[in-house]
């Protein structure tokens, strides 16, 4: 004989909210915090309670009543439903621990001539009795969760998913710094080898021909743009519920672009794009000379308008370019879908800026695209690596693993959750609380790329 009864988890100090047992309009709420409201439709419709919220898959979503078209967006609700479960099993394991669970097995401690065993598999806890004469059997099932029975990373809390690791951040800034130093460095250098416009003249440009006269004031529109979205994505990151792991992305990127960079201006020295140049004189290899210019670059960022920027030869590629698209891919990547309205206009003040550079002909067209193609491919694959377990793991299936700086990457990203980081906003400071306590929670761009 036996008989199978639930196990009712209502230690609310322990576990929290039981999600398996919300009704359609508890779900109906979550989807509202989560910036899903366009699916409570579909909620009440289908009676879609929390049991079957934690079961749902992507295919799920994308069939009725859900009916998801993007799969792009199907995979990121259901991303945030296994967020939701995992934070749920955590909640269901430190109950059964507290019950005496370890390992798989209950220790009951009981006597009276019973042998007492238990286990957990399959996502319920099954706990059994057999008494000494054998013709009575009792199991108790407990259903953990529904859906998928993977745990991943389900005994982690959101906070544990993703670590600030403050000190992480800091390794990543002076990563940033020590590219720019590289590169400010190597500039001084390259500045010296730059052929004279008189003997050597611009090289042919496809943009050059179609607009042969020079827009001036077109390199300072560029500049402005580029300090206004760099302005945009620093209080976007300040204010992020995962700043600091923003930062140190962003810290590593620019940091391996500019030394990419220091590496192509090095190798192949192009004349000057155009005859406006005013460069400075040659160093002949005077260190005070090039130590004070670089000092000058590296306070006033690098660019005209501040009037730090006197040197000619880093064309290949384009820094300013850089600095345009990593701007507008954060943006992209780390505000909600319902902030529309500012991915559109970065993304058109990005374009601006770039067809600025070309207008003043400060850069030649290939510095543009080679910058481009670089910048987005580092941004892409680095994310890539984030957001997959397996690409996190060295082996030889993941041949991303070879790249130099995969090192770097796993010091930084190791303790981060493989998932898309969650676009959730929060005050900052620890005052005024009832404002710390405020998160703005949101999704994905329509908008799939540059």
């Amino acid at each position: 004989m036996s008989s199978h009864a639930i196990i009712n988890v209502q230690d609310d100090d322990v576990v929290g909210d039981d999600v398996s047992a919300w009704t359609p309009n508890q779900v109906v709420a979550w989807l509202r915090e989560s910036g899903y409201q366009e699916h409570e439709h579909a909620v009440t419709s289908g009676q879609i309670d929390g049991a079957r919220l934690l079961a749902l898959t992507t295919s799920d979503l994308k069939a009725p009543p859900f009916n998801v078209t993007s799969l792009h967006e199907a995979d990121h609700l259901h991303t945030c439903i296994e967020t939701l479960r995992k934070s749920q099993l955590a909640k269901y394991m430190k109950k059964f621990e507290k019950n005496g669970i370890r390992n798989g097995y209950r220790h009951t401690g009981t006597t009276n001539h019973a042998t007492s065993n238990g286990r957990v598999s399959n996502g319920y806890a099954h706990s059994e009795n057999l008494l000494e004469t054998g013709d009575q059997y009792s199991s108790i099932k407990t259903p953990l969760l529904g859906g998928d029975e993977s745990t991943g990373n389900g005994n982690h809390s959101p906070n544990e998913q993703y670590p600030a690791e403050k000190l992480k951040t800091l390794v990543g800034l002076l990563y940033m710094m020590f590219g720019f130093v590289v590169s400010v460095l190597m500039l001084q250098v390259v500045h010296d080898r730059v052929p004279d416009m008189t003997e050597e003249p611009p090289l042919r440009d496809v943009f050059f021909d179609i607009v042969p006269r020079r827009v001036e004031g077109a390199f300072s529109i560029c500049e402005t743009i580029g300090m206004i979205l760099t302005v945009v994505i620093a209080v976007l990151s300040i204010f992020h519920k995962h700043r600091f792991i923003i930062a140190r992305r962003i810290f590593f990127i620019l940091g391996t672009l500019y030394l990419y960079r220091s590496c192509t201006i090095y190798v192949t020295t192009l004349p000057v794009p155009g005859l406006h140049f005013k460069c400075a004189p040659k160093s002949h290899g005077s260190i005070s000379v090039m130590l004070t210019r670089a000092a000058s670059l590296l306070f006033g960022g690098g660019l005209t308008v501040t009037g730090s920027h006197h040197l000619c030869g880093d064309y290949l590629f384009s820094g300013h370019t850089i600095i345009l698209v990593v701007s507008y891919l954060c943006i992209h990547e780390y505000t909600p879908k319902r902030w529309w309205w500012l991915h559109w206009t970065c993304w058109v003040m990005a374009a601006t800026g770039i067809v600025c550079i070309l207008l003043a002909h400060d850069h030649y067209t290939v510095d543009v695209i080679v910058a481009y193609l670089l910048t987005t491919r580092l941004f892409w694959t680095y994310h890539s690596m984030c957001n997959i377990a397996a690409l996190k793991e060295e082996s030889n299936a993941n041949m991303l693993s070879r790249a130099w700086w995969f090192p770097i990457f796993r010091y930084l990203e190791g303790n981060v959750c493989a998932s898309a980081l969650p676009r959730q906003f929060e005050w900052p400071l620890p005052w005024p609380r009832n404002l710390r306590n405020s998160a703005i929670t949101g999704r994905r761009s329509p908008i799939k790329g540059v």
